[in-house]
């Protein structure tokens, strides 16, 4: 299936154009090892998640289970537990006995700590679908996350309420002293006022928040603004769902509510009409139904199911249920605060785990030069304008060629050019290869953000958080003003990158007639390349031994002293000559 654009969620002032050239070497994704998980973690039967963190910072995952086969094989809310979102572990059911008040299949949990209780609403569907009984939703509590939870039975069906639809896929939110609870599928999302032990509700209440679109609803708050996440299209028809997940947000809990295009959510009542911000990619289909947690180090999270179209479509050899299995993505936020769940709205295969930014930082904040470790050349640009191209450069000259890094709370780096204060940038939230690499004013989209990601000896690569692949020369090239572009990892030495810090130190100027400026190419601060071609070799032995007395190098002796006694002398260049053999 083809894959949703971002741009938007960029906005139409970031639109440029994408390079296409090709990069040398293998295309095949290599594992991303240490700092990084992989899509789907549990499965192949985890619908409708939620989740909820304990005191003792353990998340506590729950989900729907839909074996129609036997009434013995339907599992009573299966529960998963986990240290860090990313290591899932089977802990039971949430029910010993199936709760009484209508023989129906145990729907779209949604799980609370409250009032020194946990508790668990749940949607109650016949398991006859519907002939003669009526959907509901009910309640049960426990004093620990793994139960057992005791059934207090129904709060409401069908009947019982003002609005059309089936009483299902229940979500709590407790905000200024008033419990309430959200419901809905496909009939709109309605809500109701809850009493204070939860177990009833006050009937002069009921309310609409979205149009009929949606079920699945997650709400929440952050900085000034209620979101809602909905789900619109078909959930259950295995690799041909049309699930996808459409936000909102409002000043109040109680809406109303408005996508980013400004469209009411009142309005929206047809699948998959508002904008996409988690949709289908060419492996994972039907993305939804999910819920909201935040990480120590401040970073939201999306714990959602979907297929993985490398896997089972159906979960067990009755071709029922279908095997939506478990997924957790990041939710990104632009600098105007809408939300861009995994990078680039598509499920991730691999991501950075979370909490990355409570690690050590790989490299300090401050300002650097991002050398090429396959050509010594220097990350620059080919302008001064918004838009201008990232490219390499044999000089290290100039503030075109200096970067300010900075790494926000998720561990994710910013790039900005002194010279522009411009940011680095994947142009036009593009995730394909070839993708150009440019410069843009900083808008907060994941296709601004990178991860530096330590490959040994001193080199990086750059991640890029939005499409997940790296930063590199192009077509592997040495060539002085060579593209940069990202591309899928494969290990090549045009992939990875040194930051050596920015000194203020005054360069070494040019040695000999008709050469570059010097170049360090491995950024310890001496300048091995001596005639600026990009490395250090034979030619610059032989430049050293015809330039030793000039002015060019006797006066920036600290910038061949390379056995450090202090002066530019024979035992230097023996020494750059064991360099370069």
């Amino acid at each position: 299936m083809s894959r949703r654009s971002v741009l938007q969620v960029i906005g139409a002032s970031a639109v440029g154009t994408a390079g296409l050239s090709r990069s040398s070497g293998t295309a095949s994704a290599v594992r991303p090892g240490d700092g990084f998980y992989e899509n789907p973690l549990y499965g192949p039967d985890f619908a409708d998640p939620t989740v909820h963190r304990a005191d003792d910072g353990t998340w506590w995952a729950y989900a729907s289970n839909m074996s129609y086969s036997q009434e013995s094989d339907e599992m009573l809310v299966p529960m998963l537990s986990s240290p860090d979102l990313v290591d899932w572990t089977y802990e039971g059911e949430a029910f010993s006995s199936r709760p009484g008040w209508t023989l129906g299949s145990i729907w779209a949990p949604d799980v609370h700590y409250h009032d020194g209780q946990w508790v668990l609403f749940y949607s109650l569907w016949p398991r006859n679908d519907g002939e003669g009984d009526q959907t509901g939703i009910g309640v049960a509590t426990a004093d620990a996350p793994g139960g057992p939870y005791t059934d207090h039975g129904k709060l409401f069906t069908n009947p019982e309420h003002p609005f059309s639809g089936n009483t299902i896929d229940p979500y709590f939110v407790y905000h200024e002293g008033t419990p309430y609870l959200f419901w809905g599928n496909f009939a709109g999302i309605y809500y109701v006022e809850l009493t204070g032990d939860l177990r009833d509700y006050r009937s002069d209440t009921w309310g609409q928040i979205v149009g009929s679109a949606y079920e699945g609803s997650t709400i929440f708050q952050r900085d000034g603004y209620w979101y809602y996440f909905g789900s619109t299209g078909d959930c259950c028809d295995g690799f041909d769902s049309t699930y996808e997940v459409e936000v909102g947000r409002a000043e109040s809990l109680l809406g109303p509510y408005h996508d980013k295009e400004g469209t009411p959510m009142m309005d929206r009542n047809e699948w998959n009409a508002g904008p996409t911000h988690l949709g289908d990619d060419d492996r994972f289909v039907g993305p939804g139904h999910g819920d909201v947690t935040v990480a120590d180090d401040g970073t939201y999270w999306f714990v959602y199911h979907a297929y993985d179209t490398e896997g089972p479509e159906n979960a067990d050899q009755y071709g029922w249920p279908p095997a939506r299995q478990l997924f957790v993505d990041r939710i990104y936020w632009t600098g105007d605060g809408w939300p861009v769940i995994g990078g680039d709205a598509t499920p991730s295969a691999t991501a950075p785990v979370p909490n990355l930014g409570q690690r050590s930082a790989p490299v300090a904040e401050g300002t650097y030069h991002v050398v090429d470790a396959q050509s010594g050349r220097y990350l620059g640009l080919d302008g001064s304008d918004q838009g201008a191209s990232a490219v390499v450069a044999a000089s290290d000259s100039g503030a075109q060629v200096e970067w300010q890094v900075r790494r926000l709370s998720g561990g994710e780096y910013v790039l900005e050019n002194t010279g522009s204060e411009l940011a680095l940038e994947v142009a036009d939230g593009d995730t394909s290869d070839g993708a150009d690499v440019r410069q843009w004013p900083y808008h907060g989209h994941p296709t601004q953000r990178w991860y530096v990601v330590e490959d040994g000896d001193g080199q990086y690569r750059l991640d890029n958080a939005c499409s997940g692949k790296v930063a590199e020369v192009a077509n592997a090239s040495t060539a002085d003003g060579a593209n940069v572009q990202q591309w899928t990892w494969n290990t090549g030495d045009h992939q990875r990158w040194r930051f050596v810090p920015v000194d203020g130190r005054d360069r070494p100027p040019a040695v000999g007639e008709n050469a570059n400026a010097p170049t360090d190419p491995d950024g310890d601060g001496l300048y091995e390349d001596l005639n600026g071609n990009g490395e250090a070799d034979y030619s610059d032995v032989v430049d050293y031994f015809n330039n030793m007395d000039e002015p060019a190098m006797t006066d920036h002796a600290d910038a061949y002293d390379y056995n450090g006694n202090g002066e530019v002398d024979f035992a230097d260049l023996v020494d750059l000559f064991g360099r370069v053999n």
